[in-house]
């Protein structure tokens, strides 16, 4: 009677209790917790599209909507998955708290796995915060363990997030195999087949051993590492010093850089013919000039690409004819070589100027739980295009990459040529701690504190920020180069990284390093703000690149001359043994490095790119061009890159800047809205900065260079500088 009197009274929305955690309660907690971070991940990607306010944000809203739906569609798989994997590793904890409560009811149990889902997911994201920082959304880093000292904080997370989750997954492991008897061990089995499956796994083709005739040496590699944006002057070896020298920064900005530069060959002077990303690194692959080539500007469409391909011929194409491993690693500013191509066997970069990759990412990045739990091989096999994205490739990705591939080489035996290119120094110089603020005045919180403030909007939807740039106080200035400095740093840890990896793979004694970048920037110094590839004016900072070539057994030393970008890939050549194409346009150096040749100074000869903004010239009213958005479109025929409109290109040509540089003078030649050239000389010993026009005055020195320099811009005839000055160059 008195069970029935209890019965009778029970209230009738609570269900009877469960005798233990059943899966399906388990699951459904799971699943809402994961239905709530999914309709989380759809208001954070309508909210930044909604900030948005160029038109290519416009133009995703409304003519690729659909694409955006599919997109967050396929989605749902992963979450399907997580819901599946997460129940299981829930359940024995949620059957703990069952056994424990008996009263607990099947609606308490789903609050229960729940609650247990969230702690699960917060404490897996606390670990990607520290295991990989440089993946997580910016201001989104746990500080918690930073009060420990450095000698026992490794300890800690070594107990904290990988001796803890390992013995978690064996109670996990154990309760199913109790639990399940044979099912449960048939789906252990299953989760550890697929584990190890995922693991075995490569992350890129096997490449098959080398071809190359065995002479009873080890064939040369070739490892060119660089940065994009990367100065020559603002690396240790150069003289450069930061402002700031206490504690981490004590080391300098390029301390491993440094290590390396003094037992290489430095050269002093080393210029890009285009100081724009894909146009430096068409130049450099292929040894010609943009003009020759066809890459101007770095929004090409399909035919300009495909007729540049047929009238190059790269040194990677020709090594891969000889059995080397070419392929060209990096992040978001490597993605040209989705556009180029370049002769390169194998592709692992990021893309950006993809749209369709870049609403992907967009879509991948809102939904962080896929980045979070399928950054491994199987999760690129569900979502390959995870490995383009640019929040995904970091600068540590790009080394854990280089240095699993160096292992590899080391196996097979195949010489290989790799160009390793790092996004680290490009603007808005954004790096993690330690390196943002390594080399910052710790007083400082203004709006550039963690990296350049950039409205991206302003950028591509106008072309007025010359004038707003020119605004800046000097502390704003230091600060934004003492972000770059944290930038270098953070690249000069990547390099350190590659050469241990070289070394311990015991690859050094046969590997030709070159440190490099694709061109500089400038930053504040007389006649120019930030930015690169956009004008001639100041002191060349912008096309000037380090230039650090390390041959093994060559003694080390300092080259001053003057060498071009286009010149390394005959220097190359030369090394390595491989006959030298009569379509480059550069000249081997590789005398000059092994001391059979007296360096001799070499003309400079440069164009600016696409005009994102242009910069004003004294005395000259230059051609009015459209802002980015109205010069481009997307070409979905062309895998939905951004393309140059054609009506503009005669007229993007047409309004660029030229420059000849000789060891001591600079000439630029700038075209006017009347459709005339004006032209501007400089003395750059004695005016670095490139602040006196000399050229009413130095007729002598303004007619050889201004007919030298419409020679090449006209007929694309380069003329050395013993040609333009016969009798030596004038002081």
């Amino acid at each position: 009677m008195r069970q029935v009197s209890r019965a009778l009274n029970r209230p009738e929305d609570i269900s009877p209790p469960p005798r233990r955690a059943g899966f399906l309660p388990v699951l459904t907690g799971v699943a809402i917790f994961l239905i709530f971070q999914y309709g989380l991940a759809l208001w954070r990607l309508a909210s930044s599209s909604g900030h948005m306010a160029n038109k290519f944000s416009a133009l995703a809203r409304e003519s690729y909507f659909g694409f955006l739906v599919v997109q967050n569609l396929r989605m749902l798989i992963a979450y399907a998955i997580l819901a599946v994997i997460g129940a299981w590793l829930v359940q024995p904890l949620a059957g703990a708290l069952v056994s424990r409560w008996r009263g607990l009811g099947r609606r308490g149990l789903v609050l229960i796995a729940l609650v247990l889902a969230a702690l699960v997911h917060g404490f897996l994201t606390f670990r990607l915060s520290v295991t990989r920082p440089y993946f997580m959304p910016d201001g989104a880093f746990y500080h918690v363990l930073d009060f420990l000292p450095s000698g026992v904080r490794p300890g800690v997370e070594l107990v904290v997030f990988t001796l803890f989750p390992l013995a978690m997954l064996a109670y996990v492991i154990l309760w199913h195999l109790r639990q399940r008897g044979r099912a449960g061990k048939a789906l252990v089995v299953l989760i550890i087949a697929a584990a190890g499956l995922t693991a075995a796994i490569p992350r890129f083709k096997e490449r098959p051993h080398s071809t190359t005739k065995s002479t009873g040496e080890k064939p040369l590699n070739v490892l060119i590492i660089a940065s994009d944006s990367l100065r020559a002057d603002r690396l240790g070896c150069a003289g450069y010093q930061p402002a700031r020298k206490d504690g981490p920064a004590a080391a300098g900005v390029s301390p491993a850089i440094d290590a390396l530069a003094a037992r290489s060959i430095r050269f002093e002077n080393c210029y890009t013919a285009i100081a724009s990303t894909m146009e430096s690194g068409t130049q450099l692959m292929s040894s010609t000039y943009p003009q020759s080539n066809g890459i101007r500007q770095m929004y090409p469409d399909r035919a300009t690409v495909e007729a540049m391909q047929k009238r190059v011929v790269t040194l990677p194409t020709l090594l891969r004819e000889k059995g080397y491993d070419t392929a060209a690693i990096g992040d978001w500013c490597a993605g040209y070589y989705e556009v180029v191509g370049l002769g390169m066997e194998d592709l692992s970069v990021s893309t950006f100027d993809n749209f369709k990759i870049y609403m992907s990412q967009a879509v991948v990045m809102a939904h962080f739980v896929v980045p979070l739990y399928f950054d491994h091989p199987l999760g690129d096999r569900l979502f390959p295009e995870m490995e383009s994205f640019a929040n995904f490739v970091k600068p540590d990705v790009v080394t854990r990459r280089v240095e699993q591939r160096l292992a590899t080489a080391a196996r097979d035996g195949r010489p290989f040529f790799w160009h390793v290119f790092y996004s680290c120094n490009h603007l808005p110089y954004s790096s993690p701690e330690p390196y943002r603020s390594m080399f910052a005045d710790p007083a400082y919180d203004g709006p550039n504190r963690d990296k350049v403030a950039f409205d991206i909007d302003s950028f591509i939807g106008g072309t007025d920020l010359e004038s707003k740039w020119k605004a800046l106080p000097p502390a704003e200035m230091q600060q934004i180069r003492a972000l770059y400095d944290g930038c270098t740093r953070q690249f000069d840890d990547c390099v350190g990284s590659i050469l241990s990896s070289l070394k311990a793979n015991g690859l050094d004694e046969n590997t030709v390093v070159i440190i490099t970048s694709d061109h500089g920037d400038d930053q504040y110094e007389p006649g120019v703000t930030l930015g690169h590839g956009l004008t001639f004016n100041g002191g060349l900072q912008a096309n000037k690149t380090p230039m650090i070539v390390h041959v093994p057994g060559t003694a080390p030393r300092v080259i001053p001359e003057i060498v071009r970008h286009i010149d390394v890939i005959p220097t190359l050549a030369d090394l390595v043994g491989q006959e030298k194409s009569p379509l480059w346009q550069g000249r081997s150096f590789a005398d000059w490095i092994k001391g059979g040749e007296s360096p001799m100074d070499r003309p400079f000869y440069g164009e600016t790119g696409f005009p994102f903004i242009q910069f004003s010239v004294a005395g000259v009213e230059r051609p009015k061009l459209p802002p980015m958005d109205e010069l481009t479109y997307i070409e979905p025929d062309f895998n939905y890159q951004f393309v140059l409109k054609p009506e503009y290109l005669d007229r993007l040509i047409a309004a660029k800047q030229r420059c000849l540089r000789t060891r001591d003078w600079k000439l630029v030649c700038t075209p006017t809205a009347a459709g005339t050239r004006h032209f501007a000389l400089f003395h750059m010993t004695a005016d670095p900065d490139a602040e006196n026009d000399l050229a009413p005055t130095r007729l002598e020195v303004l007619a050889p260079m201004r007919s030298a320099l419409e020679l090449w811009m006209d007929q694309q005839i380069e003329t050395p500088i013993a040609g333009i000055f016969p009798q030596g160059e004038p002081q």
